[in-house]
């Protein structure tokens, strides 16, 4: 009986908790809006032929390489804008919204036009069959950069709602307009040109929330000099933990064969299914935590649980995938990838544990805590370099991969401990 009592206890405080209920709304409207973004793939991969798959990944993994100032970004404005809201200054987050998104048109149109010169070597490296693809990648890229004040600013007023609805509309708008662009004949260029077209679409959405949640503007000064602080480590970590899961796919579309490239792809987005999966627990920690850290609060039992929460989701699919791989493989992409059973369990590890280390980095950025961020940039280099001079197969570059976040992994992990004793 006293065991009952304490547990309904227990649960009574969970279901009463901010850090909970806001991580469930946003782990289960994710896992909706993922749906979508699987069969996405699900559908590319069995309307692509494997060659063109391989194309198409190497195209979204170096989206999200070359990604990183977005996600930077994204962290800064993020960390600022909830940082307000702990201290209650609701003009500075207007201001600092509007300052920030004038300026981001500005680079759009400006570095859009210095992109398109790379056309060559983008074409060249990865083998690509037209520069259309260089082009819809310019335009991914740098409207995404405007887009992503949006999401930051959404995630920084802990705004959780439309941001999972911005979600499902990216995720089964691409998948619609993908599939009917392939269907149309369009091929690659079609496919990853949907994401560009519902980019546009996902805006609309959330500048018009955020004009209501905003209201009108007074001008306050940007911080710069203190977002530019924060910038660097925001940007250091964010190009370590994109190059850990995204450089191997790019270099294997280098170095093995078109089959195989075809094959790590299928590997990928499958583990990514781990990573995406449990992001939106690291996107609710970080603004709680935050605010939490600018009212002088304590914060670390949100990180516990944000942990515990990351924990059991990649674990429980981990195990699904260990246990049944090449059933998974036949399932979820399809049987022309079932030689990439075998690989995918240790990946499946490997994707977990990049998704404990971006929720840890995460954690100490939102409390400045920097330093972790070079030992995740240091692994990456290490994890490249290895992979140039090691890759004669798929296996030997997950070894490396698998290896490399194992170290990063215990280093933070005894990093935090230091951190919450003092």
């Amino acid at each position: 009986v006293f065991y009952l009592r304490c547990m309904k206890k227990v649960l009574i405080s969970l279901k009463n908790d901010r850090t909970v209920k806001s991580t469930t709304l946003m782990v289960g409207g994710h896992a909706v809006a993922n749906v979508g973004a699987y069969l996405y793939h699900l559908f590319m991969g069995r309307l692509l032929i494997p060659a063109d798959y391989g194309v198409l990944q190497s195209l979204l993994s170096l989206s999200n390489i070359l990604s990183v100032p977005l996600v930077t970004l994204n962290t800064v404005v993020a960390k600022f804008v909830s940082t307000y809201v702990g201290k209650g200054d609701q003009g500075k987050i207007t201001s600092l919204y509007y300052q920030v998104r004038k300026g981001l048109f500005v680079i759009f149109i400006v570095g859009g036009s210095l992109f398109l010169l790379l056309t060559g070597f983008i074409v060249n490296f990865l083998h690509l069959d037209t520069w259309v693809n260089v082009l819809i990648l310019d335009l991914a890229l740098f409207f995404g950069l405007v887009n992503i004040i949006n999401r930051a600013t959404l995630q920084g007023l802990a705004l959780f709602v439309p941001l999972t609805i911005a979600q499902f509309i990216e995720a089964y708008g691409k998948l619609i307009l993908g599939v009917v662009a392939v269907f149309l004949g369009l091929g690659v260029p079609g496919a990853f040109g949907a994401f560009v077209l519902i980019i546009f679409i996902s805006y609309g959405y959330m500048v018009k929330v955020l004009q209501k949640k905003l209201g009108n503007f007074t001008y306050h000064p940007l911080p710069v000099r203190a977002m530019s602080r924060y910038a660097v480590p925001s940007a250091l970590m964010t190009v370590g933990v994109t190059a850990l899961y995204n450089t191997d796919v790019v270099l294997v579309r280098h170095y093995l064969s078109s089959y195989e490239a075809g094959l790590y792809a299928a590997l990928s987005v499958l583990g990514k299914i781990i990573f995406f999966g449990t992001a939106p627990v690291t996107t609710t920690m970080f603004p709680l935590v935050s605010e939490a850290h600018a009212k002088g609060e304590t914060f670390h039992r949100i990180f516990l649980l944000s942990l515990m929460f990351l924990l059991a989701i990649a674990g429980a699919v981990t195990i699904i995938f260990a246990l049944a791989p090449a059933l998974v493989m036949r399932i979820m992409i399809g049987a022309q990838y079932i030689d990439a059973a075998p690989y995918l369990a240790p990946f499946s590890i490997f994707l977990s544990l990049c998704s404990v280390i971006f929720l840890f980095t995460n954690f100490f950025l939102s409390i400045h805590r920097t330093q972790a961020v070079y030992v995740v940039v240091a692994g990456a280099i290490v994890q490249a370099v290895a992979i140039v001079l090691y890759h004669a197969n798929i296996s030997s570059v997950i070894t490396i991969s698998l290896t490399v976040a194992t170290i990063i992994t215990v280093i933070l992990s005894l990093y935090y401990i230091y951190v919450a004793r003092s």
